[in-house]
């Protein structure tokens, strides 16, 4: 890194790079040993950081050379809120002043302060005497990559090595954290964190104190990079230990009062948040619509009431593939955009088909443990949407961010479909496929005058029609084999 630096290899960037990389790989290896972790578990953390931080140091390379004629691509960055508070976070390293001003309100690129002081922590500690934005990287990567081993031990015990071993390669590989975990963004230290309270919480029981412990020192850490991702994900583990704490319970009044109890808190957690939630979304829905002159003319066709809708589904899309692919723009972008949308269309299948395959399983704590994460990922899914108001870049980050969940469904929705040879999922995958052959066409033909010309709303509603084909045609199917399309195979 030293040496692909701008400057040059000097004794100063060697020092830099070399001290922060030796505590990178110590403090991953402590963590490896400290969780009596799986060597496979490793190589994938490993994998992981070097994906990462490679694409990080390439991008940042690249960009100036063949990325648009922006100052933060001129700078190396991906991201327009990183290069902001990148620069920010240096300033304030050579300003003298103390790193607890991060949290002013001058500071406009990091409302919550934690990675603004961080980076800045950074610089002043290792290298005070230059701008290194790859100093960065090598924190962004290494907290996004350690996940990986916590997700192979939260998940392991319970759901199976198979489970285990691809959501731990679903968490490491999925494009949109790559893209993460490459960049200075605050996104892959609460994945990270995140991943770090799932263990924690699935090993309550052998922990015990040391767990709620370290539970709150992360939901803590957290809150200071983001407060609405530390309610998140605090309301996740809540829900989740206590639908594994109350299955020994005998009491059924007991864990009636606890869901009544979890519900006040997520009522209370909703109330606080609706208002930040609309004032976000309604200035970012009225961004959509003042920067798309199509959402514009949909708009015009609809009534008010059905705007807000539309744009949490059109979010649900992003990035759309068939527009990563068509809509002109330069090669590494058009790479970089269709990545992340491929990411996302292999996952969606996937989450379409884990009710069916949760119908089949048998009931008790596990099947109750799976809607749990299911759950979480629509939920988070859809207010991301909602919150991100349509943008091609927000909405897959903030959904992102609740890997842990997105992973573990989608890795045991996988094998499942395989131990039963479920034909569902190829159903979804199908609707999957009705749905991209006809944006496909709508893109060509927007973009190029090539492909059969159709109406948005006629075209919508031919792939609702043949989407519902597929499904009556699969549970017609079900039914002559074996009577009941949810019943286990």
């Amino acid at each position: 890194m030293a040496a692909l630096e701008p400057g040059g290899i000097t004794s100063a960037s060697v020092t830099a790079y070399g001290a922060l990389a030796a505590l990178v790989f110590l403090a991953g290896w402590l963590i490896w040993r400290s969780l009596d972790a799986d060597p496979k578990s490793g190589r994938m953390a490993l994998t992981a950081f070097l994906v990462r931080l490679t694409l990080g140091v390439a991008l940042g390379l690249l960009l100036p050379v063949i990325g648009y004629d922006k100052e933060p691509q001129n700078a190396g960055y991906i991201f327009l809120d990183a290069f902001q508070r990148d620069t920010q976070a240096w300033q304030l390293a050579q300003s003298g002043a103390p790193l607890s001003t991060a949290f002013n309100s001058q500071f406009f690129s990091d409302q919550y302060g934690g990675m603004l002081i961080t980076s800045a922590g950074l610089y002043r500690i290792f290298s005070p005497d230059l701008h290194r934005p790859w100093l960065i990287l090598l924190l962004t990567a290494f907290v996004s990559a350690i996940g990986v081993i916590f997700i192979y031990k939260a998940v392991v015990e319970r759901f199976g090595v198979k489970t285990a071993s691809l959501a731990s390669w679903i968490y490491a590989l999925y494009p949109e954290s790559i893209l993460l975990g490459a960049a200075q963004m605050r996104d892959p230290i609460l994945i990270g964190l995140a991943a770090a309270g799932f263990y924690l919480v699935n090993r309550w029981r052998e922990l015990r104190w040391k767990a709620a412990t370290w539970l709150v020192v992360i939901l803590a850490l957290l809150a200071a990079f983001s407060w609405p991702v530390a309610l998140g994900v605090g309301a996740v583990l809540a829900i989740w230990w206590w639908i594994d704490y109350s299955a020994d319970l005998t009491d059924r009044r007991r864990r009636l009062m606890g869901w009544a109890f979890l519900g006040l808190l997520m009522i209370a957690g909703f109330t606080f948040t609706s208002s930040w939630l609309r004032s976000s979304a309604a200035y970012d829905i009225g961004d959509t619509q003042t920067n798309s002159g199509w959402i514009q003319a949909l708009f015009d066709q609809l009534p008010e009431a059905l705007h807000t809708p539309f744009i949490v589904v059109y979010g649900l899309a992003q990035p759309v593939l068939p527009a990563a692919i068509i809509d002109p723009a330069l090669p590494i972008w058009s790479v970089l955009t269709s990545f992340r949308s491929v990411g996302w269309y292999l996952i969606i299948p996937l989450l379409l088909y884990t009710p069916f395959a949760l119908a089949k399983f048998p009931r008790g704590t596990l099947r109750r443990l799976l809607f749990c994460s299911f759950a979480a990922v629509v939920a988070w899914t859809l207010v991301s949407s909602l919150r991100a108001g349509g943008d091609l870049w927000d909405n897959p980050r903030y959904r992102t961010l609740f890997i842990p969940w997105l992973a573990l469904s989608a890795a045991w929705a996988w094998t499942t479909a395989r131990e039963l040879h479920d034909a569902w999922l190829g159903r979804w995958y199908i609707v999957m496929g009705i749905f991209l052959a006809f944006f496909t066409n709508w893109y060509l033909r927007r973009t190029f005058g090539f492909g059969i010309l159709m109406e948005f709303w006629s075209m919508v509603g031919a792939i609702a029609a043949l989407s519902m084909l597929v499904i009556i045609w699969g549970l017609v199917q079900e039914i002559r084999t074996r009577g009941n399309p949810f019943t286990r195979v």
